[in-house]
């Protein structure tokens, strides 16, 4: 099992921290507010999960074949498979992403605050 990118812990620790951690779980994302998302029917997209810190290696080894040319880190579920990754590297870091089998990749918001400042009560 190959490891996280590194960096990847730190981009996105507070995302376990409460209040943030329940709150993430009854919001979603109004796609009305992100260009480019023209294609995916849906109006809005739920947060389904915030993946477990313990879970990152699993969960990198399942979508890596999916998100490393993007050099992209899911860390939220979504329906259907989908996910919220985060950026990593040198001109990527911090930048969201949302990805979609069906649809691709996709980006969201330049920084990890203004993403869930934009989130809206499910």
């Amino acid at each position: 099992m190959e490891e996280i990118p590194s960096g990847i812990k730190h981009l996105i620790e507070r995302i376990w921290e409460e209040p943030l951690h329940t709150r993430l779980l009854s919001e979603k994302i109004d796609l009305a507010g992100y260009k480019g998302l023209g294609d995916i029917p849906d109006r809005y997209i739920p947060i389904e999960e915030v993946f477990p810190e313990n879970e990152l290696n699993a969960i990198w080894n399942r979508f890596k074949p999916y998100l490393h040319t993007y050099k992209v880190f899911p860390f939220l579920g979504t329906l259907g498979e989908a996910v919220i990754g985060i950026g990593y590297g040198r001109q990527n870091s911090g930048r969201l992403y949302y990805f979609d089998f069906d649809f691709g990749c996709f980006p969201l918001d330049d920084n990890l605050d203004h993403f869930i400042a934009g989130l809206i009560e499910s």
